[in-house]
């Protein structure tokens, strides 16, 4: 029965936030180690007192910090681990106290507070700046006499359903048996620093599906509800083991799953055997389930069935005559951490992310009851006896694979593959035993081959039906209905044409370069992709035809490589090393568009477009007239979208963009952060605005004929002007990509700048 009235609850509701920019704004600022606070400069020695330095001064303030309390700073940590798993109701500040009885003296004060989708969390937190050793009766027994009262006043606020559970959290504290006895009669859950060092590495590693393990941990072998799991199972034996298969949904399994991961947290269920998922392999099963992809192998599971209740049951229908195995219902207890996954935990967790979680079923083998000794041996045994297929040893197999595919796509991964095998098996190319192939480690990676052959146009592209693009500049006949013969040929042709280039750059590269320029993986990439573009440039030029020989083809390049190498050669330390530290996405590109720049400028007839627009966005000057441009223009539409606001509602204007007035707001206090001694009155909402923003307010009113006139630009003659989209489509040129600090603009770019600004200008108003 509720006990708490409407006062208490909106009292309790004050020092709770479920709002995205607060929560983000309060996870910043304890995010860090320290407190950060802006203070007048007349009050600077008053703080410096009590511990501050100053990190930055301004006009009228000074920027100043401290490193927080040890206390405060666990404090944090508990709350920003939290907001790490996802939760997105949490306590907004450390007032928070809850009344735990209908006698107004009984409330307690809560130091984190985190409200989930299944369940609540309620923390108290010790720590100590140095590692000693605690003891907490008279906490422990304070938590037990509040527990059962603070929980029905959080079921009655946030719902009955949900579980609630109480973390006794603490930092360089060293518990006693007896401490902890009490915490487990009481279902207190003690997070030490071992628990909260693998909580942390669980987020880094399973990202949005580390829920399922963290409920796991804390509410193992605890019933999620009494409705049992029904599903249709074979029972049989094996190894004398008896086991169930099965397919049910990873959503539901994802729930009663837990990894025994070898960590010191879960020495209690020794012998542990799991590592930690690997996050980027983890993305990558994700990405590949959302595609379409899925795995016809089993997870292996084992359930604990560690009482009574918790145990799984099974109800056969029939009996084969033929076999031993048999049909039935298996009943599975809903319930945290009772299947143990032996294997299958990366394919299991790639669905917590995916859109196929509940859509899908996934194969499963259900052990029952197996001892952890035998658990482990099983895992020892699938991990030594079965190796996952290494992306070298999947591009090796789609020679094998694809070669005679019905799917043309398909048939030029083929060739692709075994172009590359060629070149790392004939031992008179000069990348003999030189690329990574299946199993066989090198020093050059198969991947980047790869990639650039699927971009040089050496090879065409195609659909599953048709080729598509420019197949004139290919080294491949489509014309050849014999997809055998054409294939071969084409393999030998490519081939030798790519080691006459390399051969190019082998004889003239001096030696100490050959590393970076020419056996590297970044090279790789530049070197083929070179040939495809000079190649198409030879063709284009008429200097060779479809009918060329290779060797002919291999003289008209030689001269365009030679200056390639020589100009490698004659690279400074400088632009050596800041090639070299080019890393991440984009690398290949740059490293490219620098090859072609370096033959470009010894052969100025071969300028490729994508190598003109290159060079503009390496011009600084041209980049800051284009970011002055925006500048202009974002100041323009701010004076003409106002002006015209004002013009067309009058004084309702500031009403029809209420909503994106406080979304500036939120993005001011986000910045503030915690700071009390700043306040949203020293800033300007305006200022906030972005042209998303601008963009909104425009299409909301684009039926006025004020609005309609000022903002319909058209970006050259011929562009089709009719609908509202085409009317506005200058704005994506006005507009800078997300998370990006500025783009590269080419000349054309900030030709239509100029567009924009000049049209702009005509509408703004003056004070």
């Amino acid at each position: 029965m509720a006990f708490l009235n409407e006062i208490q609850v909106a009292e309790l509701k004050k020092h709770m936030t479920d709002n995205p920019e607060m929560l983000a704004a309060k996870f910043k600022a304890k995010n860090s180690k320290n407190v950060n606070i802006s203070v007048p400069h007349n009050e600077r020695e008053a703080f410096e007192e009590r511990g501050y330095e100053v990190i930055h001064t301004l006009k009228k303030k000074v920027r100043m910090s401290r490193p927080k309390e040890t206390g405060d700073l666990f404090e944090d940590d508990i709350w920003c681990m939290f907001y790490k798993l996802g939760f997105r109701c949490l306590n907004s500040d450390e007032k928070l106290s809850i009344p735990w009885s209908s006698d107004s003296s009984d409330h307690h004060q809560i130091d984190v507070l985190a409200v989930g989708v299944d369940a609540i969390f309620v923390v108290e937190c010790k720590a100590a700046k140095n590692p000693r050793s605690g003891h907490f009766k008279d906490e422990i027994d304070v938590m037990c006499r509040y527990k059962d009262g603070v929980i029905k006043a959080l079921r009655q606020i946030y719902g009955s359903s949900k579980k609630v559970r109480f973390i006794f959290a603490t930092r360089n504290y060293r518990i006693g048996d007896e401490d902890q006895g009490r915490m487990r009669n009481n279902k207190i859950f003690h997070l030490n620093d071992n628990t909260y060092d693998y909580i942390s590495n669980l987020i880094k590693s399973y990202k949005e599906s580390v829920i399922y393990q963290f409920y796991g941990l804390m509410f193992k072998d605890e019933l999620i509800n009494n409705d049992r799991i029904s599903i249709p199972a074979l029972q049989g034996n094996m190894g004398g083991q008896k086991y169930y298969l099965f397919s049910i949904e990873p959503s539901t399994l994802l729930k009663i799953g837990f990894i025994l991961h070898r960590t010191r947290v879960n020495d209690s269920m020794a012998p542990t055997y799991q590592r930690l998922l690997v996050p980027s392999r983890l993305k990558g099963i994700t990405k590949f389930i959302n595609e379409g992809g899925y795995f016809p192998n089993s997870i292996i599971i084992n359930f604990s069935g560690a009482t009574k209740k918790l145990e799984t049951s099974f109800e056969p229908s029939t009996r084969s005559y033929d076999s031993k195995s048999r049909l039935g219902m298996l009943q599975i207890p809903n319930a945290y951490g009772i299947a143990y996954i032996i294997d299958g935990q990366h394919r299991l967790y790639g669905y917590a992310a995916s859109d196929y979680k509940d859509k899908s079923t996934i194969p499963v083998v259900a052990f029952e009851k197996m001892p952890s000794e035998d658990q482990l041996k099983l895992f020892m045994d699938i991990n030594e006896n079965q190796k996952a297929v290494s992306p070298s040893l999947r591009l090796d197999l789609e020679e094998d694979l694809y070669w005679n595919a019905s799917r043309i796509d398909s048939r030029m991964k083929a060739l692709r593959s075994s172009i590359i095998k060629e070149l790392a098996s004939n031992s008179n190319y000069v990348l003999y035993n030189k690329i990574s192939v299946g199993e066989d480690g090198a020093t050059l990676a198969f991947k980047p081959f790869d990639t650039a052959f699927g971009k040089s146009g050496l090879i065409p592209s195609a659909t599953p039906t048709k080729y598509i693009g420019d197949t004139d500049c290919c080294i491949y006949d489509t014309n050849n209905t014999n997809s055998d013969e054409e294939m071969k040929c084409a393999r030998r042709k490519i081939a030798q044409f790519v080691n006459g280039a390399y051969s190019i750059l082998e004889e003239v590269l001096e030696d100490d370069k050959k590393k970076d320029y020419l056996f590297s993986n970044r090279a790789t990439f530049a070197i083929i992709a070179l040939v495809g573009s000079i190649h198409r440039y030879l063709i284009k030029t008429d200097v060779i035809n479809k009918r060329s020989s290779i060797q002919e083809r291999i003289k008209a390049i030689s001269p365009y490589f030679s200056a390639l190498g020589q100009a490698l050669n004659e690279l400074s330390d400088v632009e050596s090393g800041g090639l070299k530290g080019r890393l991440g996405q984009g690398a290949d590109t740059y490293w490219l568009r620098l090859f072609q720049d370096l033959v470009s400028k010894k052969y100025q007839n071969y300028l490729p477009e994508e190598l003109v627009q290159w060079r503009e966005t390496q011009d600084e000057d041209l980049q800051k007239s284009g970011q002055k441009l925006k500048l202009e223009i974002k100041d323009l539409l701010r004076n003409v979208v106002f002006s015209c606001l004002e013009e067309v509602l009058g004084e309702r204007w500031e009403n029809s963009i209420l909503q994106i007035k406080n979304d500036c707001e939120a993005r001011i206090i986000k910045q503030i952060g915690d700071n009390d001694a700043d306040s949203l009155d020293n800033y300007d909402w305006k200022d906030y605005l972005d042209i998303s923003d601008y963009k909104s307010i425009i299409e909301k009113n684009f039926s006025s004929p004020k609005f309609s006139e000022a903002f319909s630009i058209q970006m050259s003659i011929g562009d089709t002007f009719k609908t509202r989209k085409e009317k506005l489509s200058w704005m994506t040129v006005a507009d800078s990509p997300k998370g990006k600090k500025q783009d590269a603009l080419t000349q054309s770019d900030i030709d239509k700048l100029w567009v924009i600004r000049d049209h702009l200008a005509q509408f703004a108003t003056t004070d």
